[in-house]
């Protein structure tokens, strides 16, 4: 994959690599309610996407590619999209790419920091897998876009 500067790139440290304790956030979703990490731990692992931007070619096709797998994901994890846009622009994505799951808004790039994923424009492509225990289970650099539903069934 190639990086583009401005970006995010994964930079894994103490704290966001596999076995760390995932680090605990609250963000806001597209419908303006706050979502807490550690809230939704305990029955099912959370996988965390983060993406660029909502709309985009490549973004898009991410996203739909989980939609397309969402009955099998559904049953066996939690899934959030994480990006920069705001509230309005996801909630937009979300209703017009009929996304089945959550989309949080990261507008001051805190959570990214949090997980190593920033940049200065967008966050990098890269999702999370955290257990119920709250640790993380994998992290995926190399986001296949059309075929990302699979890479994360594969990491569960």
């Amino acid at each position: 994959m190639v990086w583009i500067p401005g970006f995010g790139k994964y930079s894994p440290r103490l704290g966001n690599r596999v076995g760390d304790p995932a680090p605990d956030f609250t963000l806001v979703d597209q419908d303006g309610g706050e979502v807490t990490l550690s809230a939704e731990l305990g029955h099912k692992p959370v996988v965390l996407v983060f993406y660029p931007m909502a709309g985009s070619p490549v973004c898009t096709r991410q996203m739909c590619s989980l939609r397309e797998g969402w009955p099998e994901l559904m049953s066996k994890a939690k899934v959030f999209g994480l990006s920069y846009d705001s509230v309005e622009a996801l909630r937009r994505f979300k209703e017009n790419e009929h996304l089945p799951f959550p989309l949080l808004s990261d507008p001051d790039k805190a959570v990214a920091k949090l997980y190593g994923v920033d940049g200065t424009f967008a966050a990098a492509r890269v999702t999370f897998v955290i257990g119920i225990g709250g640790q993380i289970q994998a992290v995926i650099e190399n986001v296949k876009a059309g075929d990302h539903a699979k890479q994360v069934l594969d990491a569960l």
